[in-house]
């Protein structure tokens, strides 16, 4: 497909985007693009930010807007929206993939300037989002140079890797290791460079991290059928080829009664027991935190994914609704997750619950096993299990 250069799309829709010529040679895209940040006197754009950030990530708003740095909660804040602004552009197929592929790879520009704009989204919330450029840019621009050059860095890098991915399907688990990435091992890296620029926070090992965004986004993945085979139009689908075609001719026959329950669910089975293998990495990176609100966003997402990896396992629900864990449940987990003893705990609450729900005709069911027995024991070998906030109380709990 012809690429669509920045000038050629500036009718596209013509009310809604603004393009740049390309970047004088000798210029960086910032130096080009950028205007004198001038510092607001209200801080309008920040109220912005903290209102519709509770509206754009459900879980993990409290505990960013709950950072007691300042510097450190509104930059992770201002990432986090641009950051969901690419998530916008790239899941909106209603555009043309040459217009997303154009707008993804260029969106680390358009954040140095306030007038630019691009409406598009798949619910009010999210056009709510992009119609508020001006004022995260606003926000950005309030920043010190080092956090708004790492959310720069960080935007260019993830919206590069989504427009290589926009055309293509995930085809293969490299593939995905590969999109997971691009997409959750650059945010997740971001922030923890933020942290280290503005707090001092060391920065782990890059295997550590691309672990805990392995679990996350993988579990992410595995619970979102639902929502994204339904999405009119429909949405690009990242379950592994590799994996799905071993069980059904298209990924879209999983949602139909009519397909065989027993290796639909042997399926979902496979895809979790994978992601299980990446717990022992994710207790290494966030056991390796010292800042307590930093650990605090990292805990709760490391705990909601294995809760939910559980409520997904050996369960053909995944296929029938949009599958979450209940209001209470996550309530506990915010509430109850303080230190490094909870992780450990709710892990090993998790692998215990998890075990009773194995079936033994699974063909993978000694490996599951396997794998729950040896977070177990990593969980044992912490020492912390009796210092633990109880968060996952019964198998109802992921049931």
């Amino acid at each position: 497909m012809e690429s669509l250069s920045l000038t050629g799309m500036i009718n596209y829709p013509a009310a809604h985007l603004k393009y740049y010529s390309p970047v004088t040679r000798g210029m960086t895209g910032v130096k080009a693009l950028s205007k004198p940040a001038n510092k607001a006197i209200s801080n309008d754009h920040w109220d912005f930010c903290h209102t519709i950030l509770p509206k754009v990530s459900v879980s993990f708003a409290d505990v960013i807007l709950q950072l007691p740095q300042p510097r450190l909660r509104d930059s992770i804040c201002n990432l986090f929206l641009m950051l969901r602004c690419l998530d916008n552009i790239e899941d909106d197929m209603k555009l043309p993939v040459d217009v997303r592929m154009a707008v993804l790879r260029n969106f680390h520009y358009f954040i140095h300037d306030k007038n630019w704009k691009f409406i598009c989204g798949n619910t009010d919330m999210d056009r709510e989002l992009m119609q508020g450029h001006h004022q995260y840019h606003a926000a950005f621009m309030d920043l010190e140079t080092s956090s708004q050059d790492i959310i720069a860095d960080v935007t260019k890098k993830m919206g590069e890797g989504m427009a290589k991915f926009t055309p293509i399907e995930i085809k293969t688990m490299d593939d995905w290791d590969e999109y997971i990435d691009i997409v959750n091992t650059t945010w997740i890296t971001g922030t923890m460079r933020l942290a280290e620029s503005l707090v001092g926070e060391p920065l782990p090992e890059y295997s550590l991290i691309h672990s805990i965004a392995s679990l996350h986004q993988k579990r992410h993945t595995i619970q979102g059928y639902y929502e994204d085979i339904i999405e009119v139009p429909k949405k690009k689908m990242y379950w592994p080829e590799q994996t799905w075609s071993k069980y059904v001719e298209k990924i879209e026959d999983l949602q139909h009664d009519e397909v065989n329950s027993v290796k639909a669910v042997q399926l979902v089975n496979e895809m979790v027991t994978d992601v299980l293998s990446h717990a022992e990495g994710s207790f290494g990176f966030t056991s390796g935190i010292q800042d307590p609100g930093v650990f605090r966003i990292y805990a709760l997402l490391q705990i909601m994914s294995i809760g939910e990896l559980a409520l997904c396992y050996n369960n053909i629900q995944v296929f029938r609704k949009d599958l979450k864990l209940r209001a209470d449940v996550k309530a506990r987990i915010i509430n109850r997750t303080k230190t490094m003893a909870d992780v450990y705990g709710a892990f090993y609450d998790v692998s215990c619950l998890m075990k009773s729900k194995v079936n033994d005709d699974d063909p993978l069911a000694a490996e599951t096993l396997s794998r729950l027995e040896a977070i177990k024991q990593i969980c044992v070998d912490s020492k912390t299990l009796k210092e633990r906030n109880v968060i996952f109380e019964s198998i109802q709990d992921i049931m």
